[in-house]
């Protein structure tokens, strides 16, 4: 006998259908959340920022290398900081320029005192002032060799008239405080020859004699120079004492420092040096949240990112500040406080 089915019953099993496929688009998608690797789930929803650094071979890409290593492993809030080289500090502050042009997210560590001048508009920053700069910490000394071989003329910063040198990335912390160094010995850059190189291209020409000398920098014990003595014999090239007392002097952010007797192969006397502090920066338009979490995890686990290098040391609350002439990033100033650092 044919059955003949109410609206009513039609209804019902229109729906009661609707619901078993729901169900079973449910389960689908709960079997594929299963199957996919929690990391790459959680990859698709981490916002990924830039932290600028120096080239390889020194002491602020190393130390880079360690804020970032610290913050991925242990900060929250779907933040992923990526490491990416540059040619030095000229490149680093137009990097961050664009990023604040932008409204992107992004942090980089260079000399502090180019920090101060790029804010202020001074010396190389003169057309292109960037007063949306930020510190964050200052967090590094950088000391500055000049590295001839063994055999050289070359026995004083006078000396490198007519001479090949290479004195780091254009536009670079390093470069400035060459040059900077060369003025008080009255040397320009017409008296010799200079090579915008970075490091791992210093090392290389004064091994093969391509160059006359080059400068180096970065905490003790420096990378770049302990690859160089390892395998060439070479030295450090020392600063008069009274020249570098007037250039710290009259230069807020320089130091002057001392290279003890035996520190390095071939090292056999004590030689004296200058140098300038490195800091984090950030801009403006970052948010407070991301510089706070970053500046309180990075002292939250200071004593494990003091174990990446002996400088990491200098990261400390007594000298949070120091040498900084640029305004503080709310995130940072937040920190510092809470820490004790500032009042």
């Amino acid at each position: 006998m044919e059955q003949i089915c109410t609206k009513e019953e039609e209804m019902n099993m229109s729906i009661k259908n609707r619901v078993r496929i729901i169900g079973l688009v449910v389960f689908l998608c709960a079997i594929i959340l299963s199957i996919c690797p929690t990391g790459a789930r959680a990859a698709a929803t981490q916002e990924l920022v830039p932290y600028l650094t120096p080239p390889a071979g020194g002491g602020a890409y190393i130390l880079g290398a360690g804020q970032i290593s610290m913050t991925n492993k242990y900060m929250a809030g779907g933040v992923k900081f990526v490491q990416e080289a540059t040619t030095g500090t000229m490149e680093e502050v137009k990097k961050l320029q664009r990023a604040e042009q932008q409204k992107k997210a992004a942090l980089a560590t260079f000399g502090t005192v180019d920090g101060n001048n790029a804010y202020k508009g001074l010396k190389d920053y003169a057309n292109n002032p960037f007063p949306g700069l930020r510190a964050i910490v200052m967090c590094q000394h950088v000391d500055v060799y000049l590295v001839v071989p063994a055999n050289s003329p070359i026995k004083s910063y006078a000396d490198i008239k007519g001479k090949r040198i290479a004195i780091g990335g254009p536009g670079s912390s390093v470069a400035n405080t060459a040059l900077l160094t060369l003025s008080y010995y009255g040397i320009t850059p017409k008296d010799f020859k200079p090579y915008y190189y970075v490091y791992k291209e210093t090392v290389e020409g004064i091994g093969d004699g391509s160059l006359d000398g080059g400068v180096l920098a970065g905490g003790y014990p420096m990378a770049s120079y302990v690859e160089l003595s390892t395998t060439h014999n070479v030295r450090i090239v020392p600063v008069d004492d009274e020249i570098g007392k007037k250039l710290v002097s009259e230069n807020p952010g320089y130091y002057q420092s001392m290279v003890k007797a035996g520190l390095y192969k071939g090292h056999e006397k004590d030689t004296s040096i200058v140098g300038f502090t490195g800091s984090v920066w950030t801009h403006a338009g970052v948010s407070d949240d991301l510089i706070y979490n970053f500046l309180k995890n990075l002292f939250a686990h200071k004593e494990e990112y003091y174990t990446i290098h002996q400088d990491a040391k200098v990261l400390t609350l007594e000298t949070a500040t120091k040498t900084i002439a640029v305004p503080l990033h709310p995130g940072a100033e937040k920190c510092l406080k809470e820490l004790g650092a500032i009042k």
